[in-house]
């Protein structure tokens, strides 16, 4: 075993033995269950798109999430194909039935920060010479019809802390190693910025970022 394993195992049992605590359980296997191949991110992704006012953002969203799954569960899961931590080592606890893929990275953490993270960034204010302002931030609707920038924001923020809590909940009922999930929800973050970002140079290429600018964008900073 390599040190880095050792030090990975060593730091998930101390987690573990942290936190561990009768009436938290439950709580933790709620969380993660929000996690589940997604299903919660995929619902989230689809009520966004079925409104008008939100169906840029639903793209944006999906198309992360998508992305996440790709790279994270069809690619580096069985290129890496790490054995689950309490294969490895007998003090880990697992408190699920054993999910039956590899360990890294965290699926449940990659897969709930891209569509979390891609919100987040989708939202955020734009940098002005006077500060940040939502008065510049591009139409999450369709056509110029677009629910409040801020407002989603403040939704961008509760996902982001959500999928974070998710990755927790993965260390907690002993599924992951601490590198397994921290991975995970890098990969979310990073891969949710290039999807963006290519579609803002799209948008950009076609002219469309004035027809992206939403009235409602306005009312509220």
């Amino acid at each position: 075993m390599d040190s880095f394993t050792q030090f990975d195992g060593n730091l998930l049992i101390g987690i573990q033995h942290a936190l561990n605590a009768d009436w938290l359980t439950p709580i933790m296997k709620s969380i993660t269950m929000l996690g589940e191949d997604g299903i919660f991110w995929i619902l989230v992704c689809l009520v966004l798109l079925l409104f008008k006012r939100t169906r840029r953002l639903g793209v944006i969203c999906s198309l992360s999430l998508l992305c996440t799954f790709i790279v994270c569960n069809l690619c580096l899961k069985p290129a890496v194909d790490r054995v689950r931590p309490w294969i490895t080592f007998q003090l880990v606890n697992p408190m699920l039935p054993p999910p039956g893929d590899a360990s890294f990275p965290s699926g449940h953490s990659a897969n709930s920060m891209g569509p979390a993270w891609a919100m987040f960034l989708a939202t955020m204010p734009v940098r002005m010479a006077g500060g940040r302002s939502y008065d510049k931030v591009r139409c999450l609707g369709w056509n110029g019809e677009g629910v409040s920038p801020h407002t989603m924001h403040k939704f961008g923020i509760a996902a982001v802390v959500l999928a974070v809590l998710i990755g927790i909940s993965r260390l907690y009922l002993g599924m992951h190693y601490p590198s397994d999930v921290v991975c995970g929800l890098l990969i979310g973050m990073i891969v949710a910025t290039v999807v963006y970002r290519i579609i803002l140079r799209a948008e950009d290429k076609r002219g469309m970022m004035d027809n992206w600018l939403s009235k409602e964008n306005k009312k509220e900073k």
